[in-house]
């Protein structure tokens, strides 16, 4: 068992002089921009928690991944070294509420559009693992679609999704505008990048148009409706940019 896994384990802590009778701090840390940023979380117990300081495969990444309790947030691997992709409550990258809204909203709008093409295609929340080239990156879309037939109910992984989604938030909108495109696209399967701005409403749909080209639609009018072709879905947009 690993310190930080015992340390979850134990729940023992030291009182802090903020502190109210019968809490304790859980402390958390995070890598942004190659500096490692401490902020603290009120909790019942104590956890200390810091990312690996290392590059990792993604078979350690996973296992790592793992022992990490709930209430610590989410996590990706990009260029072998582990990211939060959302953190805990009261960090700075927690999720806000119109982001579950539309994340929500775009998931029902692909799921009926899926069901009306049929057992073709398939949609998962976030969840589902993306291994994206050359291999040291893995990322949690906050939804995708994938085709052909069911993934095993006890894989971690979607292997070849068609659409992958994210929904923007202040900590990540960067990553995902840039760095994140250019990674989705390197995965040959990935026809569309779907990425929602719930602050305007928006949608930035990138839409493969060759080897090594793409599209791009900026899309805000909820009486519109979205064309994703392959794999065939016409995506009705009332609820997802009703605002």
């Amino acid at each position: 068992m690993t310190d930080t896994r015992a340390a979850i384990n134990s729940g023992q802590a030291t009182r802090a002089p903020f502190e109210k009778p019968g809490r304790t701090i859980r402390r958390y840390s995070k890598i942004v921009a190659d500096t490692t940023v401490d902020y603290r979380v009120s909790m019942t117990e104590l956890a200390e928690i810091t990312l690996p300081d290392r590059d990792m495969t993604f078979e350690e990444f996973l296992a790592w991944a793992e022992t990490m309790p709930k209430e610590a947030g989410r996590f990706e691997l990009w260029d072998g070294r582990v990211v939060v992709k959302k953190g805990p409550a009261g960090s700075m990258n927690v999720e806000r509420s119109q982001h579950w809204e539309m994340r929500g909203a775009l998931l029902n709008a692909l799921h009926a559009a899926a069901k009306d093409l049929g057992a073709e295609a398939h949609v998962a929340p976030q969840g589902p693992i993306v291994i994206l080239p050359p291999g040291d990156r893995a990322v949690e879309p906050d939804g995708l679609v994938y085709t052909g037939p069911t993934v095993d109910r006890n894989s971690y992984v979607v292997p070849e999704p068609v659409i992958v989604c994210e929904v923007l938030s202040p900590s990540t909108a960067k990553h995902d505008m840039s760095a994140k495109l250019e990674g989705y696209f390197a995965l040959p399967s990935i026809q569309h990048y779907i990425i929602a701005d719930p602050d305007r409403p928006m949608l930035i749909v990138h839409s493969r148009a060759g080897d090594a080209t793409f599209t791009t639609r900026l899309v805000s009018d909820p009486g519109q409706s979205l064309r994703l072709d392959p794999p065939g879905l016409t995506v009705s947009l009332v609820e997802v940019l009703a605002g």
